[in-house]
């Protein structure tokens, strides 16, 4: 039943202001939190943007061919739609072109160059990709192409050849927050280009209105949201609510996400995983169509298909961590301190969600890689735990690679199926001299033990003053001691959830495990626990109640020790981190 072994209280005993030991158990204050535009950073303090903005006006007045190459995720998506709805705007002559997930890999390749020389292209902008894109660059040159680069993903080595580039990351820029997602970065720039090509009483109302595909790219890409970022997020949730897009607007829809106000769980667990899986699935030029569509029946009829594909995409995900699982051994896991696994029949759309689930599963950094493509080169995807840089480690073996590229919790490479066991090998010892024992320990850090009379709609109300919650501001997490099960039974249409209830001061308080309906067979009414949970709106039946979100159930009591088999005949086909497939 239990997930986590240990549960680390940030603040342990009794509590005056809820608010207060909150943030200062994370080291924030209201101010910091409260940021409003004021706290937005000047464009021009990201090396390269001026250059890179002259680059692309001139090619606006012009009449010239521009191309918006992107990615094939939320945030690559939303960066085109993004730079795309800004170009046409203002008159621009451009395209886009994004690339195909199984067919040409993450980022601008030589292909993608020749596909924008035949769109007669004589500037192309790459968004969310284009730092380590040396040969497509190169050749970008020899035809006499400019690029302009904006992205976020980190420098692992020299500077491509690009006319410039914009990238709070790149070792030389100075810029003072680095955790922009690509759609931050892009309209950082477009914010820019918007001083010089659109009308200042026109220029606020247009920026505030592409807000919401910042918001959807941001927290889609789980960048912190701090700092900047949660100005961008916080107007950008208000955006969302009020888009005018019509394909967004069936999105919410489809997605059941159209009651209360819209949130980042709303973003992170259900739009965003219905607008990725375009690129998982089929082609992300789906979820483009869809942020572009014109009419709201254009709109329903591209929202249904991306529901459909989000099932199709469960199940799979679903059979290849069964997969995945049966390939671990637990000689294995006193071995290795990475996993790492090859699965040739494994959809390389979801190889990164089992990479996910692995990851969480076993806790410890996790690599899977599909030979799917037939065609000799395998192609992984890595999830990570903290206290291991992935990206680093991969890095590490950058001789047996043809690509690679990521951040310390998530990276993607390409290799010679050849090279295959010497990699894993190279990985394997990287991370065993990396991590330590206790860094492998699943830990559930809970911001504080709730008093039972702040189980209660207040505390909702209290937490939306710290919202929005994210990456480095994690929605919080609160314990419970010694309560008793008033009810248990399996919801879902195949019994996947669990839905309990707490005796508590006299009456009750409904709570909702996700994905844990197997687990419904080890509690029992009058059961006495350990819950460690989230608290939430249910507005299911139109009237606002609170709702406990179970994130770990442990006996009432219980110590902390607990060894690898528990773990592991507990854990599901989708953990916390991987909420999104659930739903």
């Amino acid at each position: 039943m239990r997930l986590y072994p240990v549960w680390q209280l940030a603040h342990e005993g009794d509590y005056g202001s809820l608010l207060d030991v909150l943030l200062q158990s994370r080291g924030l204050t209201l101010a910091q939190l409260d940021v409003g535009p004021e706290g937005l950073h000047p464009p021009e303090l990201l090396k390269d943007l001026e250059r890179g903005a002259e680059r692309i006006e001139r090619a606006v007045r012009r009449d010239e061919t521009i191309v918006i190459y992107g990615d094939y995720d939320v945030d690559g998506v939303s960066s085109t739609a993004l730079l795309l709805d800004f170009l046409e705007h203002v008159g621009a002559r451009c395209s886009y072109l994004l690339p195909d997930r199984h067919v040409d890999g993450y980022g601008l390749k030589p292909p993608g160059v020749e596909k924008a020389v035949a769109l007669g292209a004589s500037l192309i902008i790459t968004v969310d990709n284009g730092i380590s894109a040396f040969d497509a660059l190169h050749l970008a040159r020899e035809r006499g192409i400019d690029v302009v680069v904006i992205d976020h993903h980190r420098q692992n080595a020299e500077l491509p050849p690009a006319h410039s580039i914009i990238n709070p990351n790149r070792l030389d820029c100075d810029y003072p927050f680095k955790g922009l997602a690509g759609v931050g970065v892009t309209f950082k720039v477009v914010q820019r280009l918007s001083e010089s090509l659109i009308e200042a009483d026109e220029r606020r109302r247009y920026l505030n209105d592409l807000l919401d595909l910042v918001a959807l790219g941001t927290v889609a890409d789980v960048v912190p949201l701090l700092d900047e970022n949660r100005v961008l997020v916080r107007y950008g949730l208000k955006a969302v609510e009020r888009s005018a897009r019509p394909g967004l607007q069936q999105l919410r829809i489809v997605a059941r996400c159209t009651r209360g106000p819209v949130d980042t769980t709303a973003l992170a667990f259900f739009l965003g995983p219905r607008l990725n899986v375009a690129g998982r699935m089929e082609k992300p030029d789906l979820a483009l169509a869809l942020l572009r569509a014109k009419d709201a029946e254009e709109g329903k009829r591209i929202a249904n298909r991306l529901n459909e594909l989000n099932g199709q995409r469960q199940q799979q995900q679903k059979q290849g961590v069964r997969e995945g699982q049966a390939l671990i051994t637990d000689e294995m896991l006193q071995r290795e301190r990475l996993i790492c696994v090859l699965g040739e029949e494994w959809n390389l759309g979801v190889i990164g969600l089992i990479a996910s689930n692995l990851s969480e599963t076993f806790h410890r950094p996790a690599v899977v890689v599909t030979d799917v493509q037939r065609n000799g080169v395998y192609v992984g995807s890595a999830r990570s735990i903290p206290g291991y840089d992935i990206n680093d480690g991969i890095s590490s073996c950058a001789a047996l690679l043809t690509t690679y590229g990521g951040h310390a919790a998530a990276a993607g490479f390409s290799l010679p199926a050849g090279q295959f066991e010497e990699f894993r090998a190279a990985l394997i010892d990287h991370a065993n001299a990396q991590l330590r024992p206790e860094d492998m320990e699943a830990q559930l850090e809970i911001d504080l033990e709730l008093k039972p009379s702040d189980i209660h709609m207040s505390t909702v109300q209290q937490l939306r003053r710290v919202e929005p919650f994210g990456q480095g501001h994690p929605t919080p997490l609160f314990a419970a001691r010694d309560l008793e099960v008033a009810a248990v039974s399996r919801v879902g249409k195949e019994g996947e959830h669990l839905k309990l209830a707490f005796h508590l001061d006299g009456g009750s308080r409904s709570a909702m495990w996700w994905r844990q309906g197997g687990v419904a067979g080890e509690l029992e009414v009058g059961d006495r626990v350990d819950v460690a949970f989230e608290l939430s709106e249910d507005t299911f039946n139109g009237v606002g109640t609170v709702q406990m979100v179970v994130r770990d159930i442990r006996p009432a009591g219980a110590g902390d020790g607990v060894d690898i088999q528990d773990i592991r005949a507990a854990a599901v086909t989708d953990g916390p981190a991987e909420l999104a497939a659930a739903r």
